[in-house]
């Protein structure tokens, strides 16, 4: 499945403003707007196409590009495939503070190769399609609606926290909905079939609201004429699909902007986030209408593996085993054993070496240490200032501390024919690899739970040749539907 690339957040490098104050000069006297003032000029490619050139030098340029995107830098590329007036804005920053200064922009035609593109075409069926294309709810499937973390966790951007059933939401007005997009003049049609679904937080905008049985709120809705689309692309994130006043997709969380994570010509996963609490994302996903999807077939169930001993799992009386360096061997997806939601395939042990030097040690009389080896893969919800591989001194008087390196307990329950093996760690802040799950959630803040079990079954293992590997995952839905897998091999040191 084709996705746009993630949108990475970033702050400019302390080393960097250093360098640069020895380039330009930063003045304590904050820029004019003439300073601030720029040029443009068509390109080669498009006279719709246009570049533009910052008048001056500033360590700081931001360019807001009046069609929903923007840039950085002293000369940045906007795109106008349609006719009509745009403000572009160039902001400019030095020591003594920043100034804007905007122009307007005249597009005098449209330029139809630049609307030729996949995603107006996947969006809307393209310029043939005189009658738009129609979009509605895929209520079939798992995960056609869910919530996750906003911003998301390491593990991806969908649905972690809650995936909805097939057609779970019967009833609610979401799978009775249609929506249409046309690529002529950006034209949008919301179909509502006389009520929508919408977040409880927003029931005072909706006159009407009632429970529908299936948790939040519908309301009667008439969704009214001439509503438009438009769609930016920030630079190095998802693609924003945004819907004019008076519209929306889906579910109403009180927002009408959409991050396209995935867009193709028969399926769209939409993002947004919630406008009464901006911790949530709320996803959902859409297919054209009348679109009946390729019946999924589930990876089989791995099979109990109850040929796995305490004996393998303690050697000799202490045994150390650690994350396998390959693809697979770290991921979550919506059926044990699975990494379809992240990492979908791809080898992370380059990326993210500090999981994989990370030590789980069991011992025969019934202890079980966690040794990081001087290093972590630390998220916010631990209390660090910032994600990614780090010192393990960062935990260090945060809510999170308990998860660093620590010794704990732990029991081993035989598998049988029809049952898997399963390893159970217990201590305040006990974990396999992941700290952040545990059977049935995930923290989203520390500190861990005092004295919690945190149980794993055992869905694999294999010894052929005097290489073993042990395969382990954990249900932190509580329902079946999403899955950290971990694939652990002996250390040989």
């Amino acid at each position: 499945m084709k996705k746009y690339i993630r949108y990475i957040m970033y702050v400019l490098p302390l080393f960097a403003l250093a360098a640069c104050m020895e380039e330009y000069t930063l003045d304590d006297i904050p820029p004019t707007a003439e300073e601030a003032g720029f040029s443009f000029q068509s390109t080669e490619q498009s006279d719709n196409i246009l570049r533009f050139t910052a008048d001056n030098d500033f360590f700081l340029m931001n360019w807001d590009l009046g069609n929903g995107s923007s840039g950085t830098g002293k000369t940045v590329t906007g795109t106008y495939p349609t006719a009509g007036t745009y403000t572009v804005t160039l902001t400019v920053f030095n020591k003594g503070g920043s100034v804007s200064a905007s122009r307007e922009i005249v597009i005098a035609e449209t330029d139809p190769l630049l609307l030729d593109t996949p995603l107006f075409n996947n969006l809307t069926g393209g310029a043939d399609a005189v009658e738009g294309k129609t979009w509605q709810v895929d209520a079939t499937r798992v995960g056609h609606f869910g919530v996750g973390p906003n911003p998301s966790s390491a593990a991806g951007d969908f649905p972690e926290w809650y995936q909805a059933q097939p057609n779970e939401k019967a009833g609610s007005g979401m799978y009775t909905d249609r929506y249409t997009f046309f690529l002529d003049s950006f034209n949008f049609n919301m179909e509502t079939n006389g009520f929508v679904y919408l977040n409880a937080a927003q029931g005072s905008n909706f006159p009407g609201a009632f429970d529908p049985g299936v948790g939040d709120l519908s309301a009667p809705y008439e969704a009214p004429d001439g509503l438009k689309w438009s769609i930016s692309e920030p630079e190095g994130g998802y693609p924003e699909l945004t819907i004019s006043q008076g519209g929306f997709l889906g579910y109403f969380a009180g927002g009408r902007t959409y991050q396209l994570i995935t867009i193709e010509e028969n399926e769209i996963l939409l993002r947004f986030v919630d406008q009464a609490n901006t911790g949530l994302a709320w996803y959902v996903r859409l297919i054209p209408e009348g679109f009946v999807p390729d019946e999924e077939t589930p990876d089989p169930e791995p099979e109990p593996s109850g040929d796995f001993t305490l004996d393998n799992l303690i050697g000799d009386g202490t045994k150390a085993w650690k994350l396998k360096p390959a693809a697979g061997s770290f991921g979550v997806g919506p059926r044990a054993g699975s990494d379809e939601f992240f990492p979908n395939g791809t080898d992370i042990s380059g990326d993210r070496a500090c999981l994989f030097n990370d030590l789980f040690i069991f011992n025969q009389d019934g202890t079980y240490s966690y040794d990081p080896q001087g290093d972590i893969f630390a998220e916010l919800y631990m209390g660090v200032e910032a994600e990614g591989c780090q010192s393990v001194d960062n935990l260090a008087d945060t809510p999170g501390a308990a998860w660093g390196a620590g010794s704990h307990s732990f029991s081993f329950t035989e598998g049988t024919d029809s049952s898997n093996a399963q390893i159970t760690v217990t201590g305040t802040g006990a974990f396999l690899v992941l700290p952040k799950a545990f059977n049935g959630g995930e923290y989203s803040a520390g500190p861990p739970d005092a004295d919690k079990s945190v149980t794993y079954d055992v869905i694999g293992y294999s010894n052929e040749e005097g290489v073993e590997e042990l395969t382990i995952t954990i249900d932190v839905s509580g329902t079946g539907a999403v899955y950290w897998t971990f694939v652990l091999t002996p250390d040989t040191n």
